[in-house]
């Protein structure tokens, strides 16, 4: 989503003028919110390894719910599998980013990034979900990422595909089941 591979913050949406986290910050926060809506970009190509070198060493990486794609990991390892199941399960994968925002300095960046997602099922049904990314980046490095969304639809529809023979969508999580850090501010 950010990262010195070029691909980051933009991907999120954040238009060219917004000033957020501090007076003279504009440019760094431009720069994040281009590389956000790449990274976002990518997903939609399923470029998923640009991605997931984003992560710093140690990243928190989250989804809310209980299925196939929910819980957390702190690998790196741990990443790259939940990557290569959202690949097999969603291969057409696309993000429509709504509203982006970030704040913050390079040393403690949090950006919004609230999207409407499509994809298609093996029989040719048509879903969409809505949700948002809260991600923290330290100096281009992201090192947590909760992803949020209607995860009563997303449990419908991975139910759907695992009738239709996707295996993965119907898995146990990769990483751990529950909750990660505490919420905070600023810390």
């Amino acid at each position: 989503m950010f990262g010195r591979s070029g691909v980051g913050a933009g991907a999120y949406g954040l238009t060219g003028g917004q000033v957020v986290g501090g007076e003279g910050w504009g440019v760094y926060h431009a720069i994040v919110r281009r590389n956000l809506r790449r990274s976002f970009a990518e997903v939609g190509r399923g470029n998923y390894g640009a991605i997931v070198r984003q992560f710093a060493p140690g990243a928190e990486h989250w989804f809310s719910g209980r299925h196939a794609l929910s819980g957390g990991r702190r690998s790196g390892e741990e990443i790259q599998r939940w990557y290569d199941r959202l690949a097999e399960v969603m291969p057409d994968l696309r993000f429509e980013l709504t509203k982006v925002v970030a704040k913050g300095w390079p040393w403690d960046t949090v950006a919004f990034a609230e999207w409407v997602d499509h994809l298609t099922d093996r029989e040719g049904n048509r879903y969409s979900n809505q949700g948002v990314h809260v991600v923290r980046i330290k100096w281009g490095r992201i090192t947590e990422l909760h992803i949020y969304c209607d995860t009563e639809l997303l449990e419908r529809v991975l139910e759907k595909l695992g009738g239709q023979g996707v295996g993965e969508a119907v898995a146990e999580p990769v990483g751990e089941p529950g909750p990660f850090r505490e919420a905070r501010v600023g810390g």
